[in-house]
């Protein structure tokens, strides 16, 4: 038996409706059970993509973009029930503004459509979007966010191929200030030619520049848009993501925090020796479209460049052909999950430093390595430096100038006929 479903106002659902969205259809589909009246055809999602509602739950809704094409249009939303597949029409599908909607109503519900389709039937309409939305996610905090902080606009798992994912509201953009930071966490990328992440506002234009993957080859990674005040007038009204041929499954807020007074790497009075752990040179990006570059991962290059790490001791970039305006930073990847943390570094005419703060720090940086980032520069070099002790070096009467030798991969300080090592002990007496 058919079932008919004619325009009604749904108004008091329409304030928390839609939270969080995903599109899993687009295109332009002409719908009749009566081709003399209107030249259309019923449409099976199976036909077009067999999991197109894979992963529905109980409680979500089903979202359909609907265009009426005749004066009294007739909507009817089928599920597949039971052991023999009964088509069944949905009760309580509401149509309101050019949008069709179906709450789940049960766990079996869901499974049904989620393994058995929809078939979209009626007259007088086409259909250019389906959509799964999810209403009870966690709302976004009104009250401003603190320097530094960071909240979770989105999770879940979408592949992008010019679609359109995360929709935020106008209230979460108003949360949104200059030099404010949108990370988008990109788990794998697939073979299209440009593969990329941007940011578009509601009505589908595109802000700021898009960060393009090309070069990118360890995923997870984390594309970041910093935010001017342009973009933040631009993405008032709310925005979503889009992209080619990448997989997203996080979208978080990070407000601007501004940077605390760098630590001085080398404090007067305290002496370091250092070495070299690298040499090379990488142009260093983050954002390929501004300056071609990379970001440079030591634990790709040498997983134990930083073996025997300690807290105290004193990390050097060396940089060149820096451009005006060049970035500089540095990051670790801390405990278990190896979560990339920034660090605070001071920065001279030809290098950028970090003193180890802490004993913990020292270790994953030792057992994990360090990600140098930024845009707009080469990195050249990396030293890393230990603090000279008064009961070596320094405690020897300075009768000739020391020197540095290095062998067999150690580095070593020849004073008055003595080697000593890098800490500043007696290694040898020189002939």
């Amino acid at each position: 038996m058919k079932h008919l479903f004619t325009l009604c106002a749904a108004i008091c659902a329409a304030a928390t409706l839609f939270a969080a969205e995903r599109v899993v259809w687009e295109g332009n589909k002409a719908i009749s059970w009566n081709s003399e009246v209107y030249a259309g055809e019923q449409f099976d999602t199976r036909d077009t993509q067999e999991d197109m509602f894979a992963g529905l739950q109980k409680d979500e809704v089903i979202k359909v973009t609907v265009i009426a094409k005749i004066d009294e249009p007739q909507y009817v939303m089928t599920y597949k029930a039971g052991s023999d597949w009964t088509w069944t029409n949905l009760e309580d599908v509401n149509v309101a503004d050019g949008v069709m909607t179906y709450t789940v109503a049960s766990d079996e519900m869901a499974q049904w459509i989620a393994e058995r389709g929809l078939v979209f039937r009626g007259q007088g309409y086409d259909m250019t979007k389906i959509a799964i939305v999810t209403e009870d996610v966690d709302p976004v905090d009104p009250d401003p966010l603190q320097p530094g902080e960071e909240k979770v606009l989105w999770e879940g798992e979408e592949t992008l191929s010019w679609n359109e994912v995360a929709e935020q509201s106008a209230e979460v953009a108003a949360l949104l200030a200059e030099k404010d930071q949108l990370l988008v966490t990109v788990s794998a990328k697939g073979a299209a030619d440009w593969p990329k992440v941007l940011l578009r506002d509601m009505s589908s234009n595109q802000v700021g520049e898009d960060i393009l993957l090309n070069d990118v080859i360890e995923f997870p990674y984390i594309a970041t848009f910093t935010l001017s005040a342009t973009d933040v007038a631009a993405l008032k009204d709310g925005f979503k993501l889009c992209g080619d041929g990448v997989t997203v499954t996080k979208l978080v807020l990070k407000k601007y925090k501004e940077p605390d007074d760098p630590i001085d790497p080398q404090p007067q009075g305290e002496p370091y020796t250092f070495t070299t752990v690298w040499t090379g040179d990488v142009a260093i990006s983050w954002n390929a479209q501004v300056y071609a570059g990379v970001e440079l991962d030591t634990y790709e290059v040498k997983q134990d460049m930083f073996s025997g790490a300690a807290e105290g001791d004193s990390i050097h970039i060396h940089f060149a052909e820096a451009i005006d305006g060049a970035q500089f930073a540095l990051s670790y990847k801390a405990g278990e999950e190896w979560t990339w943390t920034d660090l605070t570094v001071a920065v001279s005419d030809d290098h950028f430093a970090y003193k180890i703060a802490s004993d913990e720090i020292a270790q994953d940086i030792a057992d994990h390595g360090l990600i140098i980032r930024g845009q707009g520069y080469h990195a050249v070099a990396i030293e890393l430096g230990k603090p000279q002790t008064s009961t070596g070096i320094s405690a020897v009467a300075t009768t000739t100038p020391a020197r540095k030798i290095i062998e067999g991969g150690q580095v070593f300080i020849i004073k008055d006929g003595i080697r000593y090592n890098i800490l500043g002990f007696p290694a040898s007496i020189v002939k």
